[in-house]
């Protein structure tokens, strides 16, 4: 059986054939050649897993919608999101995220009222809960900063994805419980405290935000997990493997296949565009 006959088959059980058009088209060669250059985890795959990586990403296309708000959504955009909602649970093939119908996509940082250009405008991503459930908004500037620089332990689609997996068993806890077939709650939850003890005792490189709480270092350690694996396993192992055991990959070996020449290459002028500093916050009815 072909993959896309596979991917249509799943269609058909999760949806029914009579509620979703199956239409999953072959990338082109210049969005497999964007990104090769823009998602190192994609660039690190062998040809079968590339494939198989531009299927899900379709699969992930088909159900959610990607909108603009003041800005234009192009065809690099949309894979870019669906690549932060792949590379998560690529080892969990047959997820789908429940909890997601909408990604808006923005001209640049916000408040909490959705206000651009104020002096409080330093949010670049979030995810809604309660009237808002199901929503997710992005900074288009810092989503493409997130992939173009994956040395800084910083990408706002990786973080505001897990925020999603750690809610879609109802709570938000940083524990995302439907991944945690082999981690227990309590030892992750003691370390996490742990953790966050260092970060504010100044004694981590985790960055600083991960020490606000639980739910906020999953997520921050998420980025770092997928960005700088090798330096999380050394300096962190037991972090690294912990989340390993959450997500069911080990990343580091991945990205060791990466030589430096396409590392270098995902590095594009878009870096200098926008600021390095990324500020979170949470706010009512909202996940950041």
């Amino acid at each position: 059986m072909s993959l896309l006959e596979t991917v249509k088959q799943f269609f058909t059980r999760l949806f029914g054939l009579n509620d979703i058009a199956v239409d999953l088209k072959p990338l082109s060669n210049e969005l497999r050649t964007f990104l090769s250059q823009n998602v190192s985890f994609y660039a690190a795959l062998n040809e079968t897993e590339k494939s198989v990586f531009e299927q899900r990403a379709g699969m992930f296309l088909q159900t959610t919608q990607i909108i603009g708000h003041d800005v234009e959504v192009t065809e690099q955009d949309k894979l870019l999101v669906a690549s932060a909602a792949i590379m998560l649970v690529w080892r969990f093939p047959d997820w789908y995220y429940v909890n997601l119908h909408t990604v808006s996509l923005v001209s640049g940082s916000f408040n909490e009222h959705s206000q651009f250009g104020q002096p409080d405008s330093g949010i670049q991503g979030m995810v809604g809960t309660g009237a808002m459930r199901g929503q997710m908004i992005l900074s288009k500037p810092a989503l493409h900063y997130g992939f173009s620089n994956d040395r800084d332990k910083k990408n706002v689609a990786l973080h505001e994805f897990s925020h999603l997996l750690d809610t879609v068993d109802g709570g938000l806890d940083g524990f995302p419980e439907r991944l945690s077939d082999n981690v227990y709650s309590v030892p992750w939850l003691d370390l996490v405290r742990k953790e966050i003890d260092k970060i504010h005792r100044k004694q981590s490189n985790i960055r600083d935000y991960g020490g606000t709480n639980p739910m906020e270092f999953f997520a921050v350690a998420t980025e770092y997990f997928f960005e700088r694996p090798s330096m999380l396993c050394r300096k962190h192992p037991e972090v690294y493997e912990t989340l390993k055991s959450f997500y069911r990959q080990d990343v580091a070996p991945l990205q060791n296949r990466l030589n430096p020449e396409k590392k270098r290459l995902a590095h594009v002028a878009v870096a200098n565009a926008i600021s390095d500093v990324v500020t979170l916050a949470v706010i009512p009815s909202l996940i950041v």
